[in-house]
């Protein structure tokens, strides 16, 4: 497949991130949250050979994403060391896959070497076994200035396909990809492992709506985190809401160049502190994954579930809705912290029930 860039078109209500307009900002009641701009690239593969994978592939599809973009790009070789390279600047593997923290951090990312990473990949099934022919489907989202790369994402889901998957390496194909065009469309980028040169994908931004007094949140993956440098099981609404407030403005910090950030979000924590949790059906799950870099397998979990909550909810929609799109917590790059909300009306009948 050639390394084919395809065009990207932004509407006024999107900010190009190499420039954005400070006033793309989504209103928290009185907190200015920074609209984040991504693409979301619908991905399938197809198994070459009889395969067999984890049930949760999301650490699985970065680990051999990041190899493949790697080997293709990386003019220094597999032993030069990413953060004393002098090509590191200009990098597109480092820009995409491992980014660092240049200048002075905010108070958020200092005592940090690396900055949070401009994609994420959504595994779209728990299948274990594949025959020849088998699809494996997922998303990978690029965020901010990280869509300008799509065309070196594109390459490494191609070449990490051909490498293999899994510590066995077992062969896939780059079979389709699909990205957003024009009226909500969908545009066929990759078909039959054959590049296409559609017309302009469209990026997307998190809607601005959602609920007025109460809602479900829906935990769907392992969600990790941190209260006091320890994982959580449980969690209140205020302390989910720094969670994605601090995700939101690190990534707007380090991959939306000219956002407008407010760092000063006290009044907001402050008013998540009135929304109440009315009920919780949270439990943790455990997984596992292979660390190359460690050489061991490696257990991480977080917690699953649900949570409704009830109160003031305008102000946070903005960034409720950010975060089902970019997810909350630790190890959101492979897809753990994905949540969805959904609004439940005062008279709703299974609510009250």
């Amino acid at each position: 497949m050639k390394r084919e860039e395809i065009a990207l078109r932004y509407p006024p209500s999107v900010p190009h991130p190499s420039g954005a307009d400070p006033a793309c900002t989504s209103r928290c009641g009185a907190y200015l949250l920074p609209r984040i701009p991504y693409l979301r690239l619908r991905c399938t593969f197809r198994a070459a050979v009889p395969a067999t994978l984890p049930p949760f592939k999301g650490s699985l599809l970065r680990g051999a994403f990041g190899h493949a973009l790697r080997r293709a790009v990386c003019a220094m070789g597999p032993t030069q060391d990413c953060a004393t390279c002098r090509l590191r600047p200009p990098c597109f593997y480092t820009r995409l896959f491992e980014t660092f923290l240049d200048g002075d951090p905010p108070p958020l990312l200092r005592g940090l070497d690396t900055a949070p990473r401009p994609y994420i990949f959504e595994p779209g099934t728990d299948a274990c076994v594949f025959a020849p022919g088998d699809p494996l489907p997922f998303d990978l989202l690029l965020v901010g200035q990280a869509m300008d790369l799509q065309a070196y994402a594109l390459l490494a889901l191609e070449r990490m396909a051909v490498a293999g998957l899994g510590r066995e390496r077992f062969r896939f194909e780059l079979d389709q990809v699909e990205a957003p065009g024009a009226r909500g469309t969908w545009q066929t980028v990759v078909a039959g492992g054959r590049a296409r040169l559609p017309g302009p994908l469209v990026p997307l931004v998190p809607p601005e709506d959602g609920p007025a007094e109460r809602a479900l949140l829906r935990f769907q993956t392992p969600t990790r985190i941190k209260l006091r440098h320890h994982l959580v099981n449980e969690v209140d609404f205020h302390s989910l809401v720094y969670a994605m407030v601090r995700r939101v403005l690190e990534l707007a910090h380090v991959h939306v160049p000219g956002a407008a950030i407010d760092w000063t979000f006290r009044p907001l924590l402050d008013h998540a502190g009135s929304v109440r949790v009315t009920a919780a059906d949270l439990h943790w799950r455990d997984w596992q994954r292979y660390s190359n870099r460690q050489g061991r397998a490696m257990k991480l979990g977080g917690f699953e579930g649900t949570l409704e909550v009830e109160g003031d909810l305008p102000p946070f929609a903005p960034l409720l809705r950010a975060a089902e799109v970019l997810h909350v917590g630790k190890g959101a790059t492979f897809g753990l912290g994905r949540m969805a909300i959904e609004a439940r009306d005062i008279a709703d009948k299974e609510w009250l029930s």
